[in-house]
Order: C-alpha cells, then structure tokens, then sequence
C-alpha cells in the first residue's frame, strides 16, 4: 500500500465509533466513469417523477427488490468494487492483506414518498455471517457505502450510532424498537458526505435506512463489503453463479491480477495450478494474460 487511507481523525473515530466517513475518497475521473454507468441500470429521478418508474429496463425501484449485483455491464462501476482504494482501505481496516470481495450490489432511492424506506435501527451480521462478529484482524469484516451521489440527510444520508452506545446490548438484538430504545434513536447521526465518499462501517455498527425528502433528488450508491481469507461463515454473494454471464467475461478482459484475487481467484503459485488448469482456464478466459500464473508455475516446477 501506499499512504495510509485514513487520516488520525477518521482512524479514531474508526476505533472509538466503528464507522468513519471518507469524503471524496474516490478519484474524480473514476467517479465520473461509474456515475454515467448509472444511466443503463437504474431510471432518471426525472423519469420516476413523470411517472415512467420502470424505465427503459423495466428497473422495479421498490427498496425490497432485487438490486444490480456485480459484475455490472458497465466497466466503470466494475472498476470501483475493486478500485484499489477500496482494497487498500480494506487490507488497513481488517488487518491484514490477504481479504476477498464478498458483496457488490448497486442501490437507487427516489423521492415520491413510496416506499417510504424507513428502518428500525440494525447491525448487519445477521445476513452476512453464520455466526456472530468477532472485532480482531482476521475475523472481522468490513462494509462499504460507496456514494455516486451527494448524500444529505434530505437524500437519505444512513442514520448511524456509535459503538460507545451500542456495546451494552446483548448480541442476539440485531434490531432495536423505538420505544425501548428511543435514546438511540435520537443519537443518530445522519453519514452525509458527497459524491465519491465512502462510508466504513463494521456489521455490529447499529444503523438504518430512512425516508428521501428532496423532492428533485435521489440517491446512488455501491453496496461494497470484503473479508479476510479463509472465513468461509461470512459472505453474501457467491462469484461463480455470475462466472456464467457475459457481464463476467467482460470484466475478465480488464481485471488485473489484484482485483481477481480479492474475487477469490487462485493466485499465482496457488497449488491449483497445473499444466492443466492453466491451459484450461486460458481457453476459458481467452483475452485474460496468464502470464503471472505460468511464471510462478515455472517457478514451482523448478523448486
């Protein structure tokens, strides 16, 4: 890694709350790339207001339907689930360097008041994990709102309580009732930033979705999680069902070899690798260079 992704400030608060905010994380031109790959998965906020709510795809945008999972068929919100800022941030945030991408999804919220969006307040683990959370390195995971939008507390900015207030709370209460636990409620804190921050937060961080009270505005975002190695009671998404589709086989012609192991791909020098399976995988994946892999091939048959 190069510098370090977090100043002191967002580090502690990293440590004492366990979320930070990271404006303007993303690069601008690389923002910019992701942001006009939008217009192809979801509809305008100015084609909702008139009424085409579908759009050109037939985009279903009730909040509790199936949302755009990666990989995308645009390259430029590809690039930004594994951007290696992302990663980076990641390896520095769970501690160590060998972590896998487990979740890419894209979300839109529109204004018009239906849905509603509203949440109780909830930590995450209970859809991410098999178990329960455990905070030190190589058992934690980490998720990651990337905004394509600026993000108010008008735009539906995720309300979020610190885990000064929140380690009391016995760990089978994965959401809160607002009468029992109105004094959360009114301590949460709207993670506002705009586009091209990035919102980290650990799944035992209580927090939720609100209504969109702009009347012109939405909100877009990435839905980004990754997770050390060898954690196989975490996940989300499962990467080879997606292997099938040509969105998959285009991505493959641009990734580079850090972005296919946070995927999971074997990496070079990996036992996997044989004769065979490179052979095989290099028909597969015509356009993917093998070279790193048949270099540290030779390496291990002359060991």
């Amino acid at each position: 890694m190069s510098d370090p992704p977090l100043d002191a400030e967002q580090r502690d608060q990293w440590q004492t709350d366990g979320w930070c905010m990271l404006e303007d994380f993303i690069p601008a031109p690389d923002l910019a790339k992701a942001q006009e790959d939008l217009t192809a998965i979801f509809p305008s906020v100015e084609s909702v207001l008139a009424g085409r709510s579908a759009g050109d795809g037939g985009y279903d945008i009730s909040w509790d339907s199936s949302k755009p999972l990666f990989p995308f068929e645009g390259m430029g919100l590809n690039r930004l689930v594994v951007h290696d800022r992302l990663i980076d941030l990641a390896q520095d945030l769970l501690g160590t360097d060998q972590v896998r991408l487990y979740q890419g999804l894209a979300s839109a919220k529109y204004p018009g008041g239906t849905p509603d969006y509203e949440q109780l307040l909830h930590v995450d683990y209970g859809n991410h994990t098999l178990v329960v959370p455990r905070a030190d390195p190589g058992y934690q995971h980490l998720e990651l709102f990337v905004y394509l939008s600026d993000v108010t507390p008008d735009t539906a900015a995720t309300r979020i309580v610190s885990r000064q207030r929140t380690r009391d709370i016995p760990i089978e209460r994965t959401y809160l009732s607002l009468d029992e636990y109105a004094d959360l409620y009114e301590a949460e804190v709207p993670a506002v930033g705009p586009a091209g921050s990035v919102l980290a937060y650990r799944p035992d961080v209580f927090h939720r979705g609100c209504a969109l009270l702009a009347e012109t505005e939405g909100r877009f975002m990435l839905h980004v999680a990754y997770k050390p190695v060898h954690t196989d009671w975490l996940g989300f998404h499962t990467w080879p069902v997606a292997a099938e589709g040509m969105a998959w086989h285009r991505f493959m012609r641009h990734a580079s070899l850090r972005q296919l192991t946070v995927l999971g791909f074997p990496e070079p020098g990996h036992p996997y690798w044989t004769e065979e399976t490179l052979n095989g995988v290099a028909a597969r994946y015509p356009r993917l260079d093998m070279a790193p892999w048949r270099r540290a091939a030779s390496v291990d048959d002359r060991s």
